[in-house]
Formats: structure tokens, C-alpha cells, sequence
């Protein structure tokens, strides 16, 4: 069977939106060779004249399929009413980080490089060693051949992740290059969002129908897409089709708490309830309403959205999203990395609430619910498997404290490095996780839901 390339292009089916001319060389660097940078920063790219070289931090399956393709590969679209296919030509060049760290150092110091990007996962920025210091490397370079400006525009689900990112850069360089960079070099925001499942065996064999040849480097995605990032470039930028404002934190907040916030809940909801997707989980008997609450009650009134913005209005949006039955996108998946991921979807909303005096009882079952999964078991007795960095310390913490409601809500509130202080000691807060954990572990998921 013939495989994605160039040289086949011309005769893929006429419904397939295909790249016209390809640029011929890389002006973005994205480090982070995952399924969300293909169907969402590489898709904005295609529309434009500019190139990306994609850089695997350590897995070199993607890159390497890429590679053998032309660097070409194809997005299904998944809608209520089936799937549309178009071959994505934005990836001009591929680099494996883990074997090929001396050639990405030189990119980050080419003059050819104007924009670095990153998908690399919230818990990538706490590794000095790796991409932080691979950046700082780069910079150094960079400073020394007297290059031109660049930016460095984060695109993780980080609160502030322009500023996350210089944080974790700047105090790896040395005075010279960080009096450079001052001059020389910006890290703005950007808020990104779309669902994006990860490719499974039907993601290759439905672009294998469509397409007529093989494409080992295939995703799918949602309909919707957003891209929102803060006008500050170092020099020139792509032509993207994105939201450029002053400030992004606005929708970082509205999306993270309200998109991602619920977006995890429903994941260890649904693990514990032995749904496979987020669509099925918003399926079970209460489950929506209870998302609704939570948006208009607890999350709402956490925070000021953007201007023109509704939060309970986007909230109905995304609970929308989240019924396309065409996204099967895994409640494993999202639970993954859970202790890096709820101090921006969950906690913050919490501390805001808190110290705004309003109860936290409904924001609480997210949190009894994380906690009944980080044991490990689902309701029907599957084994839940716990992805996250602090698995050992989470799981010591829970052995430790036994099985009563209340102490293990107390062993997870007392992980310092996931939950803020002043959280930890919210009497109310206890009370109603330990709460909802009795309930969870007497009635299981699917009734406590039903009988909200």
C-alpha cells in the first residue's frame, strides 16, 4: 500500500482538501510532536506561507512517520453527521531533541527561526533539564551570533504561560545572554483550544479509506478551533487566523476553568463510572445538570471573562462540544497528569471562591471524585491506571491515611506541591470532598449523579 508522500497528492480523492504550494523552508520551531500541535497550530500554519520544523522531546514514532511522508498527514474533522479529510503541508522538517539536541540548539539560534512554539505539557516546564534548558542553550547561541529577535510563544494550559515559560527560561541564562534577551526576545500568552483526541487504530483506518494510501501520522479533531495570543512578537510572525489581543489572561482563565475544569471532571467522573468518553459520561443520567451547576454556580463567579464573553453561555458551548458523539475522546486520557493539571482547572477556581467567601460544596465533587480515582479502582472494579509524576507520593498518601472519607480528602489537600495552603485548612471545603466521597464510595458515580 502506497503511503502519504508528495508524489501522491495529485491523485487523492477530489473531496480531500489538499496543500497547495509547500514552503520550502521552516521560519516556526515547535517543540512537541504531539496530535494537538497537528490539528491545531500546524493547521493555522498550513493557511499561511511559513514552515515548521516539529521536534519530538523523546518518542520518535510521530516524527519519523512524519519523515517517511513528506512531512504530510491528514485531519479528520469529526461532526455530528461523520468526518472531512485535508492533508496538512505545514511541517517542512522533523528533529528528535533526545539524539539530535546539537541541531536543535542551532535552530534556536538560526536567524531562520523567528518563532518557537511549545506543546510540551504542563509538567514539562518544572524540568530544568529538558526543554527549559534547551531554550536557555539555544539563547546562548543566539546571543553570541548576535542573531536577530525571537519569540517563544508558549501554547500549554498554563495560567499566564507566556510568563510560566520566561520563568522557567530566564534564570537558566547567564547575565550576558539574559541582557540580550531582554532586548531581543518575548515570550507572549496564548489560550488554544480544540478537542483533540489521541489516534487510535479507527483514526488510521479511517484515513486509509478516505485517502486511498496509508498515513501513519494521522489525527483527528472537533470542528471548533480557537487560537487567542498576546500581540507581543520579537519580529516577524505568521499570517495566522487568530485572536491577537493585550491580554490573554482573560480567556486563559474562561477556558481553562470552564472548558478544562470540566473537562476533567467529567473524565474521573466517567473513569469511576466505567465510561470509556466524555461524551458517554455527559450522557449518564444527571450529568449534564450537574455540569450546568457547577458552571453557573461555582465557576462563573469565579473570575471576570473577557469582554463580550458569557461564562455560563460558553459553558452550554462546551457542553455541546463535549456531546459530539464523533469525539471519542477518552476519560483516561484527559485524567492523565492529574496533580499538574487541576491547580490551574480546579484549584484556582476554588481559592477564588473561597476567598470571595461563597460555599464550595458543588466544586467539592470534582475533587472527592479525583481523589476516589487516584486509588486506583472503578466503581465496577476496574483497575484505573494513575498517570501522573506524583503517583507514588499520591498513592502513599492515600495507604497512609485509610479508608475513611475524611482522611483521605485530608491526605489529597495535603499534597503541597498540587494544593494551595490556604485550601488545605477550608473546613468547608473537607466537609463537603469527604462528603461526596462517602457518597461516591456507597453509591458509586451514576446514582450519586442521578440523584443530584
Amino acid at each position: 500500500m502506497d503511503r502519504l508522500s508528495n508524489e501522491v497528492l495529485k491523485r487523492l480523492p477530489g473531496d480531500v482538501a489538499v496543500p497547495g504550494d509547500r514552503p520550502d523552508r521552516a521560519g516556526v520551531l515547535h517543540l512537541g510532536a504531539g496530535a494537538f500541535h497537528r490539528a491545531h497550530q500546524a493547521v493555522y500554519t498550513d493557511d499561511t506561507d511559513w514552515g515548521i520544523t516539529v521536534a519530538a522531546p523523546r518518542s520518535r514514532d510521530v516524527i519519523d512517520a512524519l519523515a517517511a511522508q513528506d512531512g504530510l498527514y491528514s485531519v479528520a474533522t469529526l461532526g455530528p453527521d461523520g468526518a472531512s479529510l485535508r492533508v496538512v503541508g505545514s511541517v517542512v522538517d522533523t528533529l528528535h531533541l533526545a539524539t539530535e539536541r546539537d541541531r536543535a540548539l542551532d535552530l534556536v539560534a538560526s536567524p531562520a527561526t523567528h518563532v518557537v512554539t511549545l506543546t510540551v505539557t504542563e509538567k514539562a516546564y518544572r524540568d530544568p533539564h529538558g526543554v527549559p534548558g534547551l531554550l536557555a542553550d539555544g539563547l546562548r547561541r543566539r546571543a553570541a551570533q548576535g542573531g536577530p529577535p525571537l519569540t517563544i510563544l508558549c501554547c500549554d494550559n498554563l495560567p499566564d504561560n507566556g510568563k510560566a515559560t520566561r520563568a522557567a527560561v530566564e534564570p537558566l541564562l547567564d547575565d550576558t545572554t539574559r541582557a540580550w534577551a531582554e532586548e531581543h526576545v518575548t515570550f507572549p500568552s496564548s489560550m488554544v483550544d480544540r478537542i483533540v483526541p489521541a489516534s487510535t487504530q479507527a483514526t488510521y483506518e479511517r484515513a486509509l479509506a478516505e485517502l486511498g494510501v496509508t498515513d501513519a501520522a494521522a489525527v483527528e479533531a472537533e470542528p471548533f478551533t480557537q487560537w487567542v495570543i498576546e500581540d507581543d512578537f520579537a519580529g516577524p510572525r505568521p499570517g495566522w487566523d487568530a485572536t491577537y489581543t493585550a491580554d490573554v489572561a482573560g480567556w486563559e482563565r474562561l477556558k481553562l476553568r470552564t472548558l478544562n475544569g470540566v473537562h476533567s471532571t467529567l473524565a474521573y467522573l466517567g473513569a469511576l463510572a466505567d465510561a470509556e468518553t466524555v461524551s458517554e459520561t455527559l450522557a449518564l443520567p444527571g450529568a449534564a445538570d450537574f455540569a450546568r451547576w457547577l458552571v453557573a454556580e461555582q465557576i462563573a463567579p469565579s473570575f471576570t471573562p473577557p469582554d463580550g464573553q458569557d461564562t455560563v453561555a460558553y459553558g452550554e458551548g462546551v457542553l455541546e462540544r463535549f456531546a459530539n458523539p464523533g469525539i471519542r475522546h477518552r476519560c483516561i486520557q484527559i485524567a492523565m497528569d492529574g496533580s499538574q493539571k487541576l491547580p490551574q482547572r480546579l484549584f484556582a477556581t476554588m481559592t477564588d471562591l473561597a476567598d470571595a467567601g461563597v460555599d464550595l460544596d458543588l466544586i467539592a465533587l470534582p475533587l472527592a471524585a479525583w481523589t476516589r480515582f487516584c486509588a486506583g479502582k472503578s466503581d465496577g472494579g476496574a483497575d484505573l491506571p494513575l498517570d501522573d509524576p506524583l503517583k507514588d507520593v499520591i498513592r502513599q498518601s492515600l495507604t497512609a491515611a485509610g479508608p475513611a472519607p475524611a482522611a483521605r480528602v485530608d491526605a489529597i489537600l495535603g499534597l503541597r506541591q498540587v494544593v494551595p495552603e490556604p485550601l488545605a485548612d477550608h473546613h468547608q471545603l473537607r466537609r463537603a470532598a469527604a462528603k461526596w466521597l462517602r457518597e461516591l464510595d456507597r453509591h458509586g458515580v451514576a446514582t450519586t449523579l442521578e440523584h443530584l
